[in-house]
């Protein structure tokens, strides 16, 4: 029942402005930027907090520059080694090893390489394995969490290609799974944190197909809705939000994620979209929380991609010891997404005692009373009110864990809103009046 009414006040609260759209680009003007390349690579270095451009070509000139992208401002970095000029390779951050890694392309001269380097945040290292991949382009190169290693599938020679390699830091190893899609050039791959497998989509004369590599084989799946077939496009893993996004390929301007929870395709329909264009590059922010794209039209264009408002939970303050001899915590991994269920743990708690949960709309102020407001007057000594009060809910522990789940409706008016909620459980020994409180935590509540 209080999650009903919490929910009525989260609607009557109505939270600043209704907005049509749960995400959107936005088109950023920094001071300088690079070239208006297409064909470049790029990927977000996260011990350097940069997105990392190279390569790419121009006015049929194709260059060798490293350009680095701090949320803010592009500068080109000046590396005492650079890679040789390239167009149609690819780029990938290894977060096991904290490097980028670099493969293969086009070179200035025309023809095929197949040299591996590696960004690590200021200059490149060309690395020299035992084994590597034929040379190659237009091909994706992703990271794997699960494998731990850098994966690479498929491109172009002479013909198209399906074979399949994965790059350990010091050595290329194929990867031969029992099933493949059709090879194929001009693809792209990602990675999805729901399943933990790889997504590729479609490619140069291939149709809407999606295939999953679950981390020994290929499947192809066949979800209720897709995108059309398209060649040149770029795919990339949303975090923060469990989402790949897809942008790009020849046609008309068009905005698709990979949803993995439900297994299928959403077409977004943001209020700003970049105009159509081919061979440009996605790059997820990792701090930032936002993806940006560069070039591939007839001008320099930085855009970012971000939800409107997105979803965060954060502790403050602290609780009052009972007879654990330690104050409990809110405890969550969680974030307050709209059309999904937010889960908070309170603990430690006494065993299987009722816990309980105070829901408001403020962590400063009760009415005219300012927060926090210690009860000690009450019997709890050492205890604050931390949130306005506005419902209180209870609910059994199992062991010495509380678990709460919050239901989000899916009402965009709720988009940037707050609300704040505070742990307690009965601790019959701790006070006079048995009852300890944790800490509290605010919910920002955001639209995938």
């Amino acid at each position: 029942m209080h999650h009903r009414l919490l929910v009525s006040s989260l609607v009557v609260h109505a939270v600043l402005a209704t907005v049509a759209a749960q995400t959107n680009w936005t088109l950023r003007t920094p001071a300088t930027s690079p070239l208006p390349f297409t064909a470049h690579a790029m990927a977000f270095h996260l011990p350097s907090d940069r997105h990392v451009l190279f390569g790419g070509i121009t006015g049929g000139v194709r260059y060798d520059q490293t350009w680095l992208y701090d949320g803010t401002t592009w500068t080109q970095a000046t590396p005492t080694t650079v890679p040789p000029a390239r167009v149609a390779h690819a780029m990938a951050y290894d977060q096991n090893r904290g490097v980028l890694v670099m493969f293969g392309g086009v070179p200035a001269a025309g023809g095929l390489i197949g040299d591996t380097w590696e960004w690590d945040g200021g200059n490149w290292t060309q690395r020299t394995p035992t084994n590597a991949p034929s040379p190659r382009r237009s091909f994706p190169l992703v990271f794997h969490p699960g494998r731990g290693t850098t994966v690479l599938w498929g491109g172009y020679t002479t013909t198209d290609l399906n074979d399949m390699w994965e790059w350990d830091g010091t050595n290329w190893t194929q990867i031969t799974p029992a099933n493949s899609p059709s090879p194929r050039r001009a693809s792209d791959m990602a990675y999805d944190p729901t399943t933990g497998n790889l997504i590729l989509f479609s490619g140069y004369l291939m149709g809407a197909d999606t295939w999953s590599f679950d981390g020994a084989t290929w499947t192809q799946l066949s979800p209720a809705v897709s995108p059309s077939a398209r060649f040149d496009h770029s795919m990339v893993t949303d975090t923060a939000r469990g989402r790949i996004v897809m942008f790009g390929g020849p046609g008309a301007a068009d905005q698709w994620e990979w949803n993995g929870a439900a297994g299928t395709w959403l077409q977004r329909t943001p209020a700003t979209l970049p105009s159509a264009r081919s061979d440009t590059y996605l790059s997820y922010d990792l701090i930032r929380e936002e993806i940006l794209m560069f070039g591939s039209v007839a001008v320099p264009e930085t855009w970012r991609y971000a939800p409107v408002a997105s979803a965060f939970f954060a502790t403050f303050g602290n609780g009052c010891a009972g007879t654990l001899g330690q104050a409990p915590s809110l405890v969550s991994s969680d974030r307050p997404w709209l059309a999904e269920t937010f889960e908070m743990a309170i603990t430690p708690v006494p065993a299987n005692t009722i816990g309980i949960v105070v829901m408001g709309l403020s962590n400063t102020f009760s009415g005219a009373v300012p927060l926090p407001v210690s009860l000690a007057a009450i019997g709890m000594p050492g205890c604050d009110l931390q949130v306005d009060p506005v419902l209180i809910g209870g609910l059994l522990a199992t062991g010495t864990t509380a678990n709460w789940a919050l239901a989000i409706p899916n009402d965009p008016v709720l988009q940037g809103g707050d609300i704040y909620v505070q742990g307690g459980a009965f601790d019959a020994g701790a006070n006079a009046a048995g009852l300890i409180v944790a800490n509290h935590g605010q919910l920002r509540m955001g639209g995938k």
